[in-house]
């Protein structure tokens, strides 16, 4: 672990050398993880179809719009909207019989009055009638009550590709419900137009993400500059950091309060000129529904107070820090100012992060891309569906229907439709059978082990990039040539097993919190009471803590591993006893050098918000003249904000390892060390100083 500098006889400490592979029985395990995933993933993209679950499938199976035998048929036309008139009916279906056709009805019809009436010859598609019928064999009253074309219908619209009445002229006293003779015909308009209102949620929804998708189309290369601002930004504050840590970390406190001030001072002003204002809006925000007019909310005295009391606590809780952690602040600072020269000399490391956001990005590509073709596989199901939506048990017909009510359609309508009345042999859906299940299990499963191992390499990659350079003692001048190069290699040689052996402990705890939100939902249905309310709850937030724990000793355990090449569990042994050893500082230090970061953090994302708030609100005249108008203005700054938070994060990721690993070197170094020649201290001169220790060289 040390070795004896010729010249200075002083110990150098930091990555060792000679070092062996490390938890290789779980590296093992991963390989073999990947080759399963890889051979999940042939096996759906071979047999799966996305297809399937894209367009719409009619009775028979058949993918509207997709088959050869209905490819010109793009939209699903439903016989009785009655039994569909419901938003699930996109998941699961209606249990009616459903047609693929070629455009959604234009018009209202009613089959047996208006032959009736005109004595015309109704062809198929006029009728709307299923695929296998001949219409010239039956009377329209004989295509009807046979279930074999429509009875009714009404103007539709494509919705998803599934014909869904309008709700134009779709009332009482409209031409063709009010004419006594169709009158004679039950057509149950009053369900239909009650059951539609949600249609209407829908099409107004869908012109709401049309609008959001317009304002994007038009300010993305304005969000783009502000993007790129906040790099800049981001960057420069961290170069400024380089050279001004205690500086630039003050600035960031005195920054914050000075926006919370006159964010404090504008909500109160706001909050008295509402309040104050005849007829002034007293409505609260509960009594208010959900509109995407933000402005509206503006409006209401009960929204400022809100930020009013927000901002006034988050500014008094800051004060109070500064007031009774000062000591422990400059010695945060000091950290800080430490990991600001370590990234300084290792400006590659601000770059190192986009490659393992890289490899994130594909695992959940792959993630999505195999849960969706898993999705599509298998064949069709048909089960036997009764008038009330329900599986039909009153069915006696044996010869096309086995134990589980799965039965097949054109034998089901030439056989037992007699014996079953009411009941059609319904499409269920495609695959759904237990090995597609096990198969999405898998896949989520290496969704959360993919990502998870993923990051935990980039963690110990930049830990002994860090180590490196703190445990030279001559700095920058004894920190080795390639020192990020020479930890990823280091790494991939030797400690994968370990970075797996991690990662696996964080993914099955996160597989184990997906599985309690399962059971907490199920329970929600069929037993919603408050003690199992306060049993899921109770075991949600124990895994929440642990996984929290978890991350912090795996984080500390890859500093260990990547300075000593010792294993997991013997890394985060050693990690776990320094750190309870010195659990004042770490308790404090951790913490607030986070808090002050996250301050660092909220200035710049601040500042671009402020900044794209007045861009995008038109309150700068001289650039208005080049900025398109927008629906939600709102939309456009979201995005910008949070664009600039995921960046800084990118940036800022480093410096919170830097400190994280600096932190554990500098706990050690304290305690292995005493100022000696023979072992002198490789803490900065300000840390020294604040300690009360000093080299004696």
């Amino acid at each position: 672990m040390s070795k004896v500098d010729a010249q200075s006889g002083m110990v150098h400490r930091g990555p060792v050398k000679n070092r062996s592979c490390t938890d290789i029985f779980c590296l093992v395990i991963f390989i073999a993880f990947l080759v399963g995933w890889g051979i999940i993933g042939f096996y759906g993209f071979t047999l799966g179809d996305p297809q399937r679950l894209i367009h719409p499938t009619d009775s028979n199976g058949k993918t509207c719009g997709v088959d050869e035998t209905v490819k010109d048929k793009p939209n699903l036309f439903y016989f009785d909207l009655t039994r569909c008139a419901d938003p699930s009916i996109f998941i699961t279906g209606c249990p009616t019989p459903q047609v693929c056709v070629k455009s959604c009805p234009t018009e209202n019809f009613v089959a047996v009055t208006l032959a009736d009436q005109i004595g015309e010859v109704l062809t198929k598609d006029k009728m709307k009638c299923k695929d296998n019928v001949t219409v010239a064999q039956y009377s329209v009253k004989q295509l009807v009550d046979q279930g074999l074309c429509a009875s009714y219908y009404l103007q539709s619209e494509p919705i998803t590709s599934r014909c869904i009445p309008s709700l134009t002229n779709m009332t009482k006293d409209s031409v063709i419900f009010s004419n006594s003779a169709i009158r004679q015909f039950t057509v149950p308009i009053d369900e239909i137009v009650n059951g539609t209102i949600f249609l209407a949620e829908l099409i107004n929804a869908g012109q709401t993400f049309d609008r959001i998708f317009q304002d994007y189309s038009e300010t993305w290369w304005i969000i783009l500059i502000g993007l790129a601002v906040s790099m800049i930004i981001s960057l420069f504050w961290i170069v400024l950091m380089r050279f001004a840590a205690g500086f630039m970390v003050w600035l960031s406190i005195l920054a914050i309060l000075a926006l919370q001030g006159v964010g404090v001072w504008y909500c109160f002003t706001r909050y008295t000129e509402l309040k104050d204002l005849p007829g002034g809006n007293n409505q609260t925000l509960a009594q208010i529904a959900f509109t995407t007019n933000l402005g509206s909310y503006l409006e209401l005295t009960e929204t400022w107070l809100a930020f009013l009391i927000i901002l006034g606590i988050s500014m008094a809780v800051i004060v109070l820090m500064l007031i009774f952690l000062r000591n422990r602040i400059r010695i945060a600072i000091a950290l800080i100012g430490h990991a600001s020269k370590a990234v300084g000399n290792l400006m590659s490391t601000l770059v190192f992060p986009i490659f393992p956001w890289v490899f994130q990005v594909l695992v959940i590509g792959y993630f999505g891309a195999v849960a969706l073709y898993g999705a599509s596989i298998g064949k069709s199901t048909f089960k036997v569906v009764g008038p009330d939506n329900t599986t039909a048990t009153n069915c006696s017909c044996t010869s096309v229907i086995d134990s589980v009510g799965t039965c097949i359609p054109l034998g089901f309508e030439q056989i037992c439709s007699s014996q079953c009345p009411g009941a059609i042999c319904k499409f269920f859906e495609t695959g759904g059978n237990y090995y597609v299940t096990v198969l999405q299990i898998y896949n989520l499963f290496g969704l959360f082990w993919g990502l998870f191992f993923v990051s935990a390499l980039a963690e110990m990659v930049l830990a002994g990039a860090f180590a490196s350079w703190y445990w030279a003692f001559n700095k920058p001048r004894d920190v080795p040539y390639y020192a990020l190069t020479n930890s990823f290699f280091r790494t991939i040689f030797y400690h994968l097993g370990t970075v797996a052996f991690g990662s696996l402990i964080i993914a099955i705890i996160r597989s184990i919190r997906v599985f309690l939100e399962y059971i907490d939902r199920k329970v929600r249905e069929y037993s919603d009471t408050c003690c199992s309310r306060t049993m899921m709850c109770l075991c949600k937030c124990c895994f929440w803590i642990l996984e929290k724990f978890m991350r912090f000793v795996n984080r500390n355990a890859y500093v260990m591993c990547a300075i000593n090449g010792t294993g997991f569990c013997e890394s985060a042994s050693e990690a776990f006893s320094l750190l309870f050893r010195n659990i004042a500082r770490v308790a404090v230090l951790d913490k607030v050098t986070d808090f002050l970061l996250f301050i660092g953090r909220l200035v710049i994302v601040t500042s671009v918000g402020v900044v794209s708030f007045y861009v995008f609100t038109n309150r700068i005249d001289y650039i208005n003249e080049y900025l398109p108008p927008t629906n939600y203005y709102m939309v456009p700054i979201i995005t910008t904000v949070l664009g600039a938070y995921f960046i800084s994060g990118l940036f800022f990721s480093v410096y919170t390892m830097a400190i994280d690993t600096i932190f554990l070197c500098f706990l050690q170094d304290t305690e292995i060390n005493d100022g000696s020649p023979e072992k002198p201290f490789y803490m900065s001169q300000e840390l020294m100083e604040i300690l009360g220790k000093k080299n004696k060289l």
